[in-house]
């Protein structure tokens, strides 16, 4: 491995790292708000399943989105690595549903909570930080609308 590219995985490391624990903090403030279990706020994929859950009336719509978000992934890498074309533009299409249902849920998740469109806003560019702002604010949580 070169130099070049050992520094760019640690930087991309450390900010994963700092982006998780600014996840983590953020749903553990946000999910004391909830009947939700507090203790999921640790597992990623567990947390957003269960916030799924919390904010929208749909008890598939978190798996939709996961089967969307990973079966669009290796769709896209199976393409990569194979040729097929077909393949990655389903892939492609896969992760693009997946964000429009994330930015739903982050929607939802403002209304849940009964807050407006700012908010919305933070959470689908800067999750971490909306999820710590909801957490330490005011904000109830009042249920799927």
């Amino acid at each position: 491995m070169t130099v070049e590219l050992t520094k760019i995985l640690t930087n991309y490391a450390v900010f994963a790292v700092i982006w998780y624990v600014l996840q983590t903090f953020g749903y553990f403030r946000l999910l004391r708000k909830t009947p939700a279990n507090k203790v999921l706020a640790f597992i990623p994929v567990v947390r957003e399943l269960v916030m799924f859950k919390l904010v929208w009336k749909s008890k598939f719509a978190g798996i939709i989105w996961f089967v969307c978000a990973i079966g669009g992934l290796a769709l896209f890498l199976v393409s990569a690595s194979t040729g097929l074309q077909i393949v990655g533009w389903l892939g492609i299409v896969m992760m693009i549903a997946s964000i429009v249902i994330h930015i739903k849920r982050s929607r939802k998740q403002s209304k849940a909570f009964n807050l407006s469109g700012g908010i919305t806003t933070l959470l689908i560019f800067v999750n971490p930080i909306g999820n710590i702002v909801i957490g330490m604010g005011q904000a109830e949580y009042k249920g799927a609308k």
